[in-house]
């Protein structure tokens, strides 16, 4: 039963840092870069977010 919580706990924190890289990546479009916010916008950083760790995580180094 800890292993199924330490499961959980992990799959949320990529989650978690998924959501961080997405805010970020929201943040320099719409502040920086000047874009319009919206819904569809933080749905693509969230993705973007979450390809990053993706990638992070498989990566071979």
């Amino acid at each position: 039963m800890r292993y199924l919580v330490v499961e959980a706990l992990l799959r949320l924190a990529k989650v978690g840092a998924a959501t961080l890289v997405g805010v970020l990546v929201y943040w320099l479009v719409t502040g920086p870069l000047g874009h319009a916010g919206s819904a569809e916008l933080f749905l693509l950083a969230w993705l973007v977010g979450a390809g990053f760790v993706l990638l992070v995580e498989s990566s071979p180094i």
